[in-house]
């Protein structure tokens, strides 16, 4: 059973260890899904419209998964926080699972713009998930 620890009426914050816990839980995700030959085929196969569905649907259900953990109730006076931590995460998720990409030499950005960055948004839809719930295990 878990109690909440944070007095009513203290704002939810979002500071530096915050961005580590994020950092990790990407990798957590981004390292197996990178590495995955069906994210290199469906990064080749799948269209634009497509990707950008995956995009749009991590990004809500990211939404989500942030409103249910990190704030809950308290989100109309923290909306700025909730944002913040929403585009972040999505944000540092991405630059993650490009860096890995990159290392394994499937992000061709100068030779196939498009497949890299289809590739590098299939690759986040698990990582930030994973990232966000390690942020919530860290507290």
């Amino acid at each position: 059973m878990k109690t909440d620890t944070k007095p009513v009426g203290v704002p939810v914050q979002f500071v530096r260890r915050d961005i580590a816990e994020i950092a990790v839980g990407a990798c957590v995700m981004a390292f197996p899904a990178a590495t995955a030959q069906e994210i290199w085929d469906l990064g080749e196969e799948l269209t634009v419209l497509r990707v950008l569905l995956f995009g749009l649907a991590s990004l809500f259900f990211l939404g989500v998964l942030v409103f249910l953990l990190h704030h809950g109730p308290e989100v109309p006076a923290d909306r700025g926080v909730f944002l913040r931590r929403l585009l972040s995460t999505y944000g540092l998720t991405l630059v993650i699972a490009a860096l890995l990409l990159f290392g394994i030499d499937h992000l061709d950005l100068f030779g196939h713009p498009l497949v890299a960055i289809k590739r590098t948004v299939l690759v986040a839809f698990p990582a930030c998930f994973a990232a966000t719930v390690v942020d919530n295990l860290g507290g």
